[in-house]
């Protein structure tokens, strides 16, 4: 019996080693070059699973190619990790398309009917809902009171973290991811859906961080939540969106508004409406709670750049009043370049996500590379902001200074070949996150609130390196695998009533990417 284990297991090894060899050989000799795994047919999604978006660097540095083929079963991920190539694949965006991605998540994650599948495949919605999305993120009034909502209730958050009181009730302890989500989610719902959004109540609030645990089981299908509590909590977001939506408040943003014009002249059903309104959140949250926590830890960690950034907002963006202090919001995004430095340094040594996109058909990039229809190609943003060609030799460094133009080592790094598409943190053009400004924004004013206001220390007594990741979100930054508890101590030269100066939308946060 033994033996025959054995050599049924023989002979399934030399099976997939035989079937691998026959599919190389469909391989077009213009396509990228395959890089072979050391498990047939499944090793590279093996390697994901086992190492997370470290992958891309460990195949990154098995090659000097800028851009390979990987081999699963049949299906080919062409992988490419030269910023060079990124022109030519901008100037294919017909046929290397991101329009299918967005119709797989109306399907998967909004729950669409057959018939709204089929208009979202169309050829016309994707690019009137990508332009409404534009429209209405650009600097303008309507984002002028996006930011003001959001800055308001930012306000809040911070204040209650800060209050004597709930201090003294909680031990003078928080926990850091915990409240990231709390804050952003109450800060953004207010900036995107008014003052009386659908987040206001916890449990639909929790039902959304349960619901965003199980998004990776429901985009690729591989659900193995027997009791579906993933879909149970994705009701109650819908089921409060369906609330919200009887009557749209007046103080709703643009965005929400323009979002629900275009899926309605695209005749989709008032229900599916709603549910693709509840899937906003996602793009809305998933991506600025682990930046603004990670931008935290990175800031906080560091006593001396700590002291820097206060002097700095001290200095340049902090007013002090009668009855207490402001926060010029024109000043921080301009006149911080520290504070901007640190978030966007955070922003290159922590994005995973990979920028992907449909093969629609036969296309050959940039006068050499066969890319073949059905297949995929992704620009792992990993691998080329730890690129010691783009970056320097300090790529795999945290420099606090990196995006800092002037002053300390600015001579040092402007030899690093970078430009704004080097910069992966907010998507690869064109196809660039429409929401940057105002994330940007509401990341800059809870750092820079914490930082003047409070001093944050790990209950552990220091701050853990190579925290564990949680590699089971679809996000471009990756939550820590365990949160952590942290003792928070009021400055008390900073006591005061915290209001914010707002400034137009038109003073824009310099971000790399544009």
């Amino acid at each position: 019996m033994g033996y025959e284990i054995v050599y049924g297991l023989i002979s399934f090894v030399l099976l997939a080693y035989a079937a691998e060899y026959l599919l190389t050989l469909r391989d077009d000799p213009r396509e990228p070059r395959r890089l072979s795994s050391r498990i047939p047919l499944v090793g590279h999604v093996l390697g994901f699973i086992q190492s997370g978006p470290s992958y891309h660097s460990q195949l990154s540095n098995a090659t000097t190619a800028e851009i390979y083929t990987l081999g699963i079963f049949n299906f080919k991920l062409y992988t490419s990790v030269s910023t060079q190539l990124l022109p030519a694949i901008q100037r294919q965006s017909k046929t290397l398309s991101f329009r299918p991605m967005i119709q797989h998540v109306a399907r998967r994650w909004g729950d669409a009917s057959g018939e709204t599948n089929d208009v979202f495949g169309g050829p016309h919605l994707v690019t009137d809902f990508s332009h409404a999305m534009k429209q209405s993120l650009a600097p303008g009034p309507h984002l002028d009171e996006q930011n003001e909502r959001m800055g308001d209730r930012a306000l809040v958050d911070v204040d209650a973290l800060l209050h004597a009181s709930s201090l003294k009730q909680q031990g003078g302890q928080v926990r850091l991811l915990e409240w990231a989500r709390h804050a952003v989610t109450q800060a953004s719902s207010c900036g995107v859906y008014g003052a009386n959004h659908p987040f206001l109540d916890p449990e639909v609030e929790t039902a959304f961080w349960k619901w965003h645990g199980h998004l990776s089981a429901h985009i690729t299908g591989l659900d193995f939540d027997l009791r579906k509590s993933g879909y149970a909590a994705r009701q109650k977001v819908f089921d409060a969106h369906i609330r919200y939506c009887r009557n749209i408040p007046q103080d709703a943003s643009l965005l929400f508004k323009e979002r629900w014009r275009v899926l309605v002249e695209a005749g989709i059903s008032e229900m599916d409406c709603i549910k693709q309104q509840a899937t906003l959140p996602i793009g809305m949250l998933s991506n600025t709670v682990p930046t603004f926590y990670w931008t935290i830890w990175e800031l906080f960690s560091r006593p001396e750049i700590l002291k820097t950034v206060r002097d700095e907002l001290e200095a340049q963006a902090v007013v002090k009043l009668e009855d207490g202090f402001a926060l010029d919001l024109a000043a921080l995004k301009s006149s911080c370049p520290l504070l901007l430095s640190v978030f966007q340094e955070t922003q290159r040594v922590r994005h995973i996500h990979a920028a992907i996109r449909k093969v629609m058909k036969d296309t050959l990039l940039n006068g050499k590379y066969l890319l073949k229809a059905g297949n995929y190609l992704q620009m792992p943003g990993n691998s080329i902001h730890f690129n010691t060609g783009i970056w320097g030799p300090s790529a795999s460094d945290f420099d606090p200074y990196r995006f800092v133009s002037s002053g300390k080592d600015a001579q040092v790094r402007s030899t690093a070949k970078t430009s704004g598409s080097s910069f992966m943190a907010w998507g690869a053009p064109p196809h660039l996150c429409p929401a940057r400004q105002f994330a940007a924004t509401e990341i800059l004013i809870l750092a820079a609130l914490l930082a003047m206001r409070a001093d944050l220390q790990p209950v552990s007594g220091s701050w853990e390196k190579n925290s564990a990741l949680d590699f089971n979100d679809p996000v471009t930054v990756l939550n820590p695998k365990k949160d952590v508890p942290l003792q928070v101590r009021i400055r008390e030269q900073w006591v005061g009533k915290w209001t914010l100066r707002m400034s137009q939308s038109s003073v824009r946060v310099p971000l790399a990417s544009g």
